[in-house]
């Protein structure tokens, strides 16, 4: 029979050090607060949130904590039409751009024949509405007034009365733009589908001041604009995607210096997609980096574990890191912000980050619900990479042997038995682990594991008592045992290499573990005075790394040293000293292996 109740408490301390969860805002929808698929983002002086939804075809103001403000939407008496709105940026007077197309019509009466259709020219643009959201301007990228392709290139439509019209597209209306402002209000439109990616820079009011090519003397061709950003002074910081770096141009568009190059080391990217100028002169740069950190827990799995794709009986927790670097204005690297999101939480897995403000607040977005959540930069002592995990076990064991001679033809064969033996053990177990990441490549853990089992085994004799030259002697009898053994072990893990086809990691350890024995076997007869008593002290440490050379190749070494002493002392059943001693022990083992896979 037996009797067991088992306690698992997994402890996880999720207080993030680097960014902490503060808000979340939006959802599916054309309501306020509601969105669509293509969103863009951007951030005003004083916190507030700003999303451009262009399949809704509006602008959504919000306050810091995301709760909503107003919006802009395009009605039959507007002065402005949203035809496809995008990228968003916010001046230091609260007034908001988005970039978008518009239709501009040729006005010289020379260029169309009387009575003959209308003729529009089709480009891109910069809306202009003040703090509340009211229109203010728009204004073209280029001059829109005249005619710029031959007529050969326009395409049939309608005017806004109805009537047929001719439109001439400037370009690939399909484009994308990047869009930043400085501190005065200056514009920076980025436009990709020129072959040396064009700059054109407007004033507040939409005045061209300069205009001038990313691909530069020194600069080199640059491969896919991701993001912009404009820094207190003017600098200009593009991000190339594809080329894994940032480009520095300064005020008057004279290309300065990049830095980055292809990697996931500190001030290397992959596929930098964002940047932001922070208020305190500091840029922040993410990539696509992503760093899957898997946790080996002791807990037992269930049934209907989410990780059962994972070999063993013991469940593993998987969390996911996200890398933002921080950098100077000249391109040095300062430090690397891990940011983890919750263990098999699987709507984290697709967010994307879509925004950073002046503060270094981070937006991810959830697709599938079109839900931001917030993040805030903190400096909590305790990092939500730091885990715990305690387990706790009581067990109780009851056993019962009883043994009936058939042939001593005694005469309660069958009721009553000519050996007894009643067993209970109780063990008690509890490991506390804590675990800390210091980065996506290097984690130290920290496990304490301690055992106790009392046992007691009680023997009860029917047969002829024990008789020899000293006199006869009831042998029932008790043994009690307890033990005790403690372990704390330390172990550093370091990942060389993240890869999932080139995977390689380094691991070692050390451990201490002390035993503690203490045995007792006594006679339960009062005329019986035979007692042995046993006790033992061990000890053993150890210490081991294995280093993988390559995803087949390990190498393993590890050694050992296991030392201690026990006593003992036995009584007779006259209670005369039979025998006493003690043993001492020391040993030392080290191996040395290399495993590998053909």
């Amino acid at each position: 029979m037996t009797f067991c109740l088992l306690l698992l408490l997994p402890v996880p301390v999720n207080a993030a050090q680097e960014f902490t969860f503060v808000s979340a805002f939006g959802e599916k929808g054309a309501g306020a607060a509601q969105f669509a698929k293509t969103l863009f983002m951007a951030f005003g002086p004083e916190g507030a949130i700003y999303v451009t939804d262009t399949d809704n075809f509006r602008i959504q103001k919000f306050n810091e904590t995301g709760a909503f403000a107003f919006d802009i939407q395009m009605k039959a008496e507007s002065e402005f039409r949203f035809i496809n709105p995008t990228d968003i940026a916010i001046g230091t007077d609260s007034s908001i751009y988005v970039m978008d197309w518009m239709f501009v019509e040729i006005s010289d009466a020379h260029l169309r024949e009387a009575q003959g259709p209308k003729i529009f020219n089709y480009g891109p643009c910069i809306h202009k509405f003040d703090a509340q959201g009211v229109f203010v301007a728009s204004y073209p990228i280029q001059d829109l007034s005249q005619r710029i392709k031959p007529l050969e290139a326009a395409a049939p439509g309608l005017d806004a009365d109805g009537n047929y019209a001719l439109i001439i597209p400037q370009g690939n209306t399909k484009r994308e733009f990047l869009l930043a402002i400085d501190l005065h209000n200056n514009l920076y439109v980025c436009d990709r589908d020129v072959p040396n990616k064009l700059i054109v820079k407007l004033d507040a009011n939409g005045k061209t001041v300069a205009r001038y090519f990313l691909d530069q003397p020194g600069a080199g061709h640059v491969v896919q604009p991701a993001d912009m950003a404009v820094d207190k002074v003017g600098n200009l910081y593009v991000v190339d995607e594809k080329g894994h770096r940032v480009l520095k141009y300064s005020a008057d568009g004279r290309f300065e210096r990049d830095f980055g190059r292809y990697g996931d080391a500190a001030g290397e990217f992959l596929a930098p997609f964002r940047i932001a100028a922070l208020t305190d002169g500091t840029l922040l740069v993410a990539d696509t980096a992503k760093y899957l950190k898997d946790f080996a827990s002791t807990l037992p799995k269930r049934l209907d574990d989410p990780t059962r794709r994972y070999d063993g009986y013991t469940r593993q927790f998987r969390y996911r890191l996200r890398r933002i670097q921080r950098f100077t204005t000249d391109g040095t690297y300062i430090q690397k912000l891990l940011v983890p999101f919750r263990r098999e939480v699987e709507t984290d897995v697709a967010l994307h980050l879509k925004g950073i403000d002046g503060q270094g607040n981070l937006y991810y977005l959830n697709p599938a619900e079109l839900r931001f959540r917030k993040y805030a930069p903190t400096t909590s002592l305790i990092s939500s990479l730091f885990q715990t995990e305690l387990k706790l076990r009581y067990t109780r064991d009851l056993h019962d042997v009883e043994i009936d001679n058939q042939d001593d033809l005694d005469a309660d064969l069958y009721t009553k038995s000519d050996f007894d033996e009643q067993i209970i053990q109780d063990t008690a177990y509890a490991n506390l682990i804590f675990s800390y990441d210091l980065n996506e490549s290097y984690r130290i853990a920290v496990s304490n594991r301690l055992t106790y089992v009392r046992m007691t085994d009680t023997s009860y004799y029917r047969a002829r008592d024990f008789e020899d030259f000293r006199g006869r002697f009831n042998q029932d009898d008790r043994a009690t045992e307890n033990t005790w053994d403690d372990r704390i072990q330390l172990d550093f893990t370091w990942v060389r290499d993240h890869s999932l086809y080139n995977y390689r990691e380094v691991r070692a350890f050390a451990y201490f573990s002390i035993i503690r024995l203490d045995f007792i076997n006594d006679a339960l007869d009062s005329f019986n005075y035979r007692f042995f008593d046993f006790n033992a002290n061990l000890s053993d440490w150890g210490a081991g790394i294995h280093y993988d050379f390559s995803r087949t190749f390990r190498l393993n070494f590890e050694i050992t040293h296991f030392f201690g002493r026990n006593r003992y002392t036995y009584i007779d059943e006259t209670n005369i000293l039979y025998a006493t001693g003690f043993q001492e022990g020391d040993l030392t083992r080290a191996v040395l292996f290399i495993n590998g896979i053909f």
